[in-house]
């Protein structure tokens, strides 16, 4: 696919090879939410452009190589894609038990807005962040700024889970530059509720854990709640050990929380 069409498809090829309804209806928005780059102007002004099967113009393969085909454009606002059924009388799954569709990448200058929306709505969700709800209101100034500085060292990362066209989670991966510390990097993973248990933090912590090698750091660290017993237990079974406790660590509606701290060890 990367010989094929230009990088900035290929995140929205992979959503369409991981979609598994036949009809699937985009927003603008949410195709340059999933490639983290915007589209062409051409894309806004012409249908012509969606329609397009040949080159040397190649996007279109980003979906048509997963089957699908453009059937209805309404320029500027949304497009809808649809797979020919091999039975079109099969009985659909229903929508309690259907998985959404997602994809990873790494953060794009483009999403600071989005992010900044997700780490406000992290913070409201859930209690075992390190922020309560409307404790931080980071800016999109803030977050694009954050996101030049990652993008220009290979120490830190922040890669997003695009869900269903949104960014729906992260994995933030923070190193060091002092020569004693480089080895190491410690990791924070936020998903918002209505997208947990469909396998996104373990393809995060996957992409983490990848990109730490890529980058040659050694070993991981990260601290949770002790109260948070999914979490832990996720990290248990991707291989994360616990060092220790930090007691009172956290004071959270008047109470205090202890955290754990964990680490793994990656072979490179």
């Amino acid at each position: 696919m990367e010989n094929k069409i230009e990088k900035k498809y290929i995140p929205l090829a992979e959503y369409f090879s991981s979609a598994t309804d036949d009809k699937i209806q985009l927003s603008f928005t949410e195709i340059e939410t999933i490639m983290g780059h915007s589209l062409p102007n051409s894309s806004y002004l012409n249908k012509s452009w969606w329609k397009k099967t040949k080159p040397p113009l190649k996007h279109y393969l980003a979906w048509i190589e997963q089957g699908y085909y453009v059937t209805t454009i309404q320029p500027g606002y949304h497009v809808t894609f649809e797979k020919p059924s091999s039975n079109s009388n099969a009985e659909l799954d229903s929508l309690e038990n259907a998985k959404n569709t997602f994809i990873t990448r790494s953060i794009e200058t483009d999403d600071a807005r989005d992010l900044a929306k997700l780490l406000s709505k992290l913070d409201a969700e859930t209690d075992f962040m390190l922020y309560g709800k409307n404790e931080r209101d980071p800016s999109v100034q803030s977050v694009r700024k954050k996101i030049t500085n990652l993008r220009k060292n290979n120490s830190s990362s922040i890669i997003v889970a695009v869900v269903e066209g949104q960014i729906g989670g992260l994995i933030s991966i923070s190193g060091n530059k002092a020569p004693r510390a480089k080895h190491r990097a410690s990791i924070y993973i936020g998903i918002i509720q209505k997208f947990t248990n469909q396998g996104i933090g373990t393809l995060l912590l996957k992409d983490a854990e990848k990109w730490a090698i890529s980058n040659s750091i050694q070993r991981l660290e990260l601290s949770v709640c002790k109260s948070n017993a999914i979490a832990i237990n996720m990290f248990n079974k991707f291989g994360f050990t616990i060092d220790g406790e930090r007691k009172q660590s956290l004071k959270i509606n008047d109470e205090f929380e202890n955290e754990i701290y964990m680490s793994k060890l990656l072979n490179i």
